[in-house]
């Protein structure tokens, strides 16, 4: 039977890290703890404080605020109490917290780190919020190298490593994991020595010039990419990680939910291959990133923003709830088209089409690929017809 990560926590509450090693399964669990906002609790990289206990953030008077960021939380509430009052993750101590959202730089990062007994410490890179501003900056590595929270990554972990003791394992889950691999790959020769592994979860991939790069190449043994079967961020852009495959209790885009990865003991379920369908969504994907040049990839992605930007009268912090005013907004998008110059309406109309039928003629080209694959393998029947 398959459990989830808060059952990892209670199953295992009493067993410290000498009795169960740190494993994948805790990684990702400090991965998801990176997505809580600790700010007022947890000092930032100018303190020298030795950092704040998991139940003493779970005793503040600030704790509800935690859970105010707009990604799962009520999961995040039963996970961080299962955690808080455990032995097993008891004595961690959290420090080094740095929260960074800055709309004109297209800026959001965050990174904090968990120290562990027995000098061990886990550098932890939060993924993409659901805000707007987030999935603008994940949208900016389509056709930017490197975006800015990329560099900050470098910069922290430089800051962080040296006034570390002991090993350092560096995690994160999607844009989190990139950086993580980011950071490992490009930090300062000296702290590079002390990362003991880099783990990924569905984090999207990078640009040719990145993998190609002599340093992420050494870098590569050291690295190690957990997705599910039905990975639609995971396999975007390019990457050459060793990939391991999971079972998740997820449909479609929910797979990306660390939350519904199946967990049998200390491991994950072990998923059997790519699904057809995701495969489709990202070769078609990348198909289309490659086939344009960076600065038609910048034109069409500012344009759909600025097109999210005029529309957005509710000032709606995140995808989600910008969709919740979808009627709304239909109209205020007609008129923000209509407002345009004739010359740039007449640009974003073949950006647009451009961009419609690549996908269409790859998502055709691949589906055919499917099912003519499909046909080879079915058995052949003798008989009359």
């Amino acid at each position: 039977m398959s459990h989830s990560i808060i059952d990892y926590v209670l199953f295992n509450a009493n067993k410290d890290f000498d009795e169960i090693p740190f494993n994948r399964i805790d990684a990702l669990i400090f991965a998801q703890l990176s997505y809580l906002n600790y700010t007022g609790i947890v000092e930032d990289t100018r303190s020298e404080s030795p950092g704040v206990y998991l139940h003493e953030i779970a005793e503040h008077e600030k704790f509800p605020e935690i859970f105010t960021l707009p990604r799962s939380a009520e999961n995040n509430t039963k996970l961080f109490n299962a955690v808080a009052y455990s032995k097993r993750y008891g004595k961690v101590r959290a420090k080094f917290y740095e929260d960074i959202a800055e709309k004109d730089s297209d800026t959001q990062f965050c990174g904090v780190v968990f120290v562990l007994p027995k000098n061990l410490n886990v550098i932890s890179f939060r993924g993409t919020d659901s805000t707007i501003l987030g999935w603008k900056e994940n949208c900016n590595m389509l056709y930017k190298y490197p975006v800015s929270s990329q560099e900050i990554s470098v910069a922290y972990v430089d800051k962080v490593i040296p006034r570390l003791r002991g090993k350092v394992i560096v995690t994160g889950h999607s844009k989190g994991g990139n950086l993580a691999i980011y950071s490992s790959v490009y930090c300062n020769k000296k702290n590079k020595k002390k990362i003991e592994r880099i783990i990924s979860f569905d984090s999207p991939g990078f640009t040719e010039e990145f993998v190609n790069d002599e340093a992420y190449i050494n870098t590569l043994p050291k690295i190690s990419k957990f997705v599910p079967e039905e990975s639609m961020i995971g396999m975007l852009l390019t990457d050459k990680s060793k990939v391991h495959i999971v079972k998740s209790d997820g449909i479609g885009f929910y797979q990306h939910d660390p939350f519904m990865w199946q967990i049998d003991g200390t491991t994950f379920v072990p998923g059997t291959k790519i699904v057809m369908r995701a495969k489709i969504i990202d070769t078609t994907f990348n198909e289309w990133v490659f086939g344009f040049a960076p600065e038609q990839r910048e034109q069409f992605l500012e344009g759909m923003f600025l097109l999210v930007e005029k529309t957005n009268e509710a000032d709606s912090p995140t995808f989600r709830q910008w969709m919740e005013n979808l009627l709304t907004n239909i109209p205020l998008a007609l008129d923000a088209v209509k407002g345009l110059s004739p010359q740039d309406r007449a640009l974003s109309a073949k950006v647009i089409r451009q961009f419609f039928t690549s996908m269409g003629s790859s998502v055709v080209a691949n589906q055919k690929n499917y099912f003519s694959e499909r046909i080879k393998k079915l058995p052949i029947i003798k008989g009359n017809f």
